[in-house]
């Protein structure tokens, strides 16, 4: 039995419960037998099933230490029982918890637990705090982050440069690893309808929760310096910390007629966005975090629909050889539209494009391809005995 376990007070259809849906979904197709268990604020319209479950640890009126002390018991001993309930067969697999020690019931660590834990990585975390000023996770994270993680008998990256960090900050433990890049579930969206190519007139699509690292402020300083012949527009898909920032920054540069924002979309409403434009943006920003390559969720989403996509990272699922992803400078620097356009056109030549991104999807990025190497991990993993301990 595999239990993934997550903290989050997301959209039930954000990127990251759907990713983790997927792969709970995947798992048991290829033989794992495994559950989603959910750690959330409130009760709200989530429907359990065999394989997922939900647990509540109340939303507070007020944020204040006391309530956040609250909250982390409460969560604390969720996941103990889950723990306690897991024997030498079976794996705790979980993210997104790294830095918060008192998160951590004494079940979670070593001498007192049977089951073995696995811990996947999305991001350098203690990265992610500092872009944000968020100081005391970042020095919660630099006290307790390697005890935490090292608590692990396995580590799951989603890319080399993640893994490598983890390896290196764990050295005294020497845990087996593996890189695997993030998935979509290719079927669970259609091809889009290509949209009219109009020379003059150019359409880019954002979806996600915006954020720093996504870099939508280098597209919109990018349109700002622009003077030539083709109007750019962009429209931003979604809500996040930054939006409002994006906002003020569209209004001061006079772009408000340029620059639409429509907040949340999801389903058929989301699926007629994707036939409108032309094409897309990934994350711009991702060297505020430090680093060099990401795989992100969104981008395996455009190219599963069939837009082409432009980001400023390594994605080690796209090559360089990859005709529609166009990879940008990883700086703060405007955006060239003239690039942007330039790649427009090119792409617009091969009418046939979507139908191609779909066939590489299924290929490359669907849960299918990606299930098989994490299930040969868990199994490696799971058939170890017991892991020697080399502290």
């Amino acid at each position: 039995m595999l239990k993934y376990v997550i903290v989050t007070d997301d959209n039930p259809d954000s990127g990251v419960l759907k990713k983790a849906r997927y792969q709970v979904a995947t798992l048991n197709r290829l033989g794992i037998t495994s559950e989603l268990h959910i750690i959330t604020p409130e009760k709200g319209n989530e429907q359990e099933s065999s394989t997922i479950k939900f647990f509540y640890y109340g939303k507070f009126q007020r944020i204040t230490i006391l309530s956040r002390f609250v909250r982390a018991q409460k969560i604390r001993s969720i996941i103990s029982d889950i723990i306690t309930t897991l024997h030498a067969d079976d794996i705790f697999y979980y993210r997104g918890l790294e830095f918060m020690i008192l998160y951590y019931p004494r079940a979670f660590f070593r001498p007192f637990r049977k089951c073995r834990i696995l811990s996947e990585h999305q991001s350098i975390e203690i990265n992610q705090h500092l872009l944000y000023h968020e100081y005391g996770a970042a020095v919660i994270n630099a006290l307790t982050g390697s005890i935490i993680t090292g608590q692990s008998d396995a580590i799951i990256g989603v890319t080399e440069e993640i893994t490598r960090y983890w390896k290196h900050r764990l050295f005294y433990r020497n845990l087996p690893s593996v890189t695997i890049p993030n998935g979509f579930s290719v079927p669970s969206v259609g091809v889009r309808n290509l949209p009219s190519y109009t020379p003059q007139e150019l359409h880019v699509l954002f979806v996600g929760n915006v954020s720093r690292w996504h870099g939508l402020d280098r597209f919109i300083q990018g349109m700002a310096a622009y003077h030539g012949p083709v109007h750019v527009n962009v429209h931003i898909i979604g809500d996040g910390d930054e939006l409002e920032h994006i906002k003020t920054l569209a209004c001061s540069l006079g772009l408000t007629r340029s620059v639409h924002f429509y907040g949340f979309l999801s389903g058929p409403d989301l699926d007629r966005v994707f036939d409108q434009y032309h094409v897309a943006i990934g994350s711009l920003g991702i060297h505020r975090n430090g680093m060099k390559q990401a795989s992100a969720l969104k981008v395996r989403e455009y190219c599963s629909r069939g837009i082409p996509f432009m980001i400023s990272n390594d994605d080690p699922d796209f090559p360089p050889t990859f005709p529609y992803c166009l990879s940008l400078p990883p700086d703060d620097t405007p955006i060239s539209m003239d690039t942007v356009i330039g790649f427009y056109h090119a792409v617009y030549a091969h009418q046939s494009h979507p139908g191609e991104m779909r066939e590489y999807a299924e290929e490359h990025l669907d849960w299918q391809v990606k299930g098989m190497q994490l299930k040969e991990f868990i199994t490696k993993i799971a058939g170890a005995g017991a892991l020697p301990d080399t502290h």
